[in-house]
């Protein structure tokens, strides 16, 4: 059974709709950003889900921890419906900006704490301290980071004072929501191999959300291709990468620059992003696919492909 399973969830928001549009009688307008995603999520696994910006990543991530109710579907949790976030703490969150999500007025040990003693009642203080100094040692920060400000640290640091935050409550999933994409080079793949390190020796389940193909392939076990708020494919990394079935998955995967290919070889996605406020009931991506036909119009259901994969396309063999 799943960990964690998302069906047939979407999720919408209104735009803003004024005085001039009600007086013109004009209809509201929504945006989809996630349009019925089925989707589960293996104990243990390292799911990847990318996409370009606005394909709807991070909405999915909020609706899984609870942060943004759902407009339709489910998302269960050791097969329970979830309503808002686990009580337990069991589901935890990284952000993009640890700054942004990291308190400026409090020390971090206070703010490790303050997660400690939610959902940790039984620790005294001097446990909760000692707790506080275990979690940083876990993700690799002395304990003297404990007394600092966040506006002391690096952003590797903030980063990695995150996970240790994500981590206080004993998590079972942990959803990272473009965790490396504001850092250097040499510290995202420090951040990368903590994470690979906290799968491999405390079996926590990760959702990792990025657009960058090559961190995804390093690291995840399966990944999910999302486009303008649907999963256009499924499989195993390795399967996805070698040979991947959608047109959309092969763009990304041959738009990544590659060192050793010609400049001219690189490729890239043609076309604009289509309307993100049409409904569309055949292929959204087929204004920029190259293998657009008649039929596309038609409505694409997400298929299963053997041994393990899915993919939202009639022309993929």
């Amino acid at each position: 059974m799943s960990l964690l399973e998302f069906r047939g969830v979407a999720r919408r928001f209104p735009v803003r709709h004024g005085l001039l549009d009600r007086l013109a009688r004009r209809d509201r307008v929504w945006l989809h950003a996630v349009r019925g995603v089925d989707l589960s999520v293996a104990r243990g696994e390292i799911l990847g889900i990318v996409g370009e910006s606005g394909c709807g990543k991070s909405t999915l991530a909020r609706i899984g921890v609870g942060l943004q109710p759902a407009n339709a579907g489910s998302v269960r949790f050791h097969g329970a419906a979830l309503d808002g976030p686990d009580p337990a703490g069991r589901i935890q969150m990284v952000f993009q900006d640890p700054y942004s999500s990291l308190d400026p007025r409090m020390t971090i040990g206070a703010q490790l704490d303050e997660v400690i003693a939610r959902y940790r009642a039984g620790l005294g203080r001097a446990g909760r301290r000692a707790l506080v100094a275990q979690m940083l040692d876990e993700v690799g920060l002395p304990q003297e980071v404990a007394a600092k400000f966040p506006h002391a640290l690096s952003g590797g640091q903030r980063q990695r004072v995150s996970i240790a935050r994500a981590l206080c409550s004993g998590p079972e999933v942990l959803l990272a929501d473009e965790p490396v994409s504001a850092l250097d080079a040499s510290v995202q793949a420090q951040i990368i191999n903590l994470l690979r390190r906290l799968n491999r020796d405390k079996g926590l389940t990760i959702v990792f959300i990025s657009h960058d193909m090559n961190v995804v392939r390093y690291l995840c076990d399966r990944v999910a291709v999302m486009y303008l708020g649907e999963i256009v494919e499924l499989d195993d990394s390795a399967r996805l990468f070698a040979a991947p079935r959608h047109p959309y998955t092969r763009a990304l995967i041959e738009a990544v620059p590659d060192l050793h290919a010609p400049r001219e070889a690189v490729a890239a996605i043609h076309g604009e992003i289509p309307d993100p406020f049409a409904v569309v009931e055949g292929c959204r991506f087929a204004p920029r696919c190259p293998l657009a036909e008649a039929g596309c119009a038609r409505p694409q259901a997400l298929r299963p492909l053997p041994p393990s994969g899915a993919v939202r396309c009639d022309k993929a063999c």
